[in-house]
């Protein structure tokens, strides 16, 4: 079990902004021995889960994980159910659309459509945000039960990513209840300058929510009036998937 837990310290210590690592950047991040971590990485390197460049010694996510994490996001009923809608909301937006899940603090995206406009969003599968200031991660924090939201508010700092972040716990907790209300969460510029995202639930057969979907663009196209007739598109699409799911 303590491999196990020493693999996945080496694996966790990746990112989409680092995706390359020096044996001394994975022992400072694993807080493991040095000798550990060489012997760990060079092992998953003969299983392909990493692969080293030998020219700069670093390590970097090898295919086998890109293989397992592409089996199981084949394997969800709510991707396949979800993406046609998704389709849906692109024709008629034109604009980047986003599906995501929450993991633990954050939120996952699992699928998305990017906007081919010269100005767009870019998407990143398998990329994790925050979730307190996205409006996918909040269109299904909003309803988690007050104790579920205490749990993940009391774990997590709300850091400020734009002079729009909301890092009061107490503003955030009122906002979710009007989310909760509407079942439409906005990102007014609160998690990258630029850009404006709507987000809403999707809901499975026993009404608990699972993920959301959102519409992303830049501030220049995310007018009022745009803003306004998306949230009924995106409503009508979650609706839609929320039935089918049922």
């Amino acid at each position: 079990m303590q491999s196990v837990k020493r693999i996945f310290k080496i694996i966790d210590c990746f990112s989409f902004e680092e995706t390359q690592l020096s044996l001394d950047e994975i022992t400072k991040r694993s807080e493991l021995p040095k000798p550990t971590v060489y012997r760990i990485c060079e092992a998953l390197c003969k299983e392909h889960i990493l692969n080293k460049d030998l020219s700069s010694l670093k390590y970097r996510v090898g295919i086998k994980l890109f293989e397992l994490g592409s089996m199981f996001l084949q394997s969800l009923e709510l991707r396949q159910i979800a993406f046609p809608e998704m389709e849906k909301l692109y024709e008629i937006t034109g604009e980047s659309i986003h599906m995501g899940i929450i993991e633990g603090n954050e939120v996952i995206s699992i699928e998305g459509i990017e906007s081919n406009k010269s100005l767009h969003i870019k998407l990143w599968i398998g990329k994790r945000s925050p979730i307190y200031c996205t409006s996918i991660g909040k269109a299904i924090l909003a309803f988690y039960s007050d104790e579920e939201i205490k749990k993940i508010l009391d774990n997590i700092k709300l850091k400020s990513f734009t002079e729009n972040t909301i890092t009061s716990k107490r503003k955030l907790i009122e906002e979710l209840k009007s989310i909760k209300e509407n079942h439409v969460a906005l990102d007014y510029q609160e998690h990258e300058e630029g850009v404006i995202c709507i987000g809403a639930p999707i809901f499975n057969k026993t009404n608990n929510v699972i993920a959301s979907i959102s519409i992303s663009g830049p501030v220049i196209r995310m007018t009022e009036e745009n803003i306004n007739k998306y949230k009924d598109f995106i409503l009508k699409a979650v609706n839609n998937i929320t039935k089918k799911l049922s």
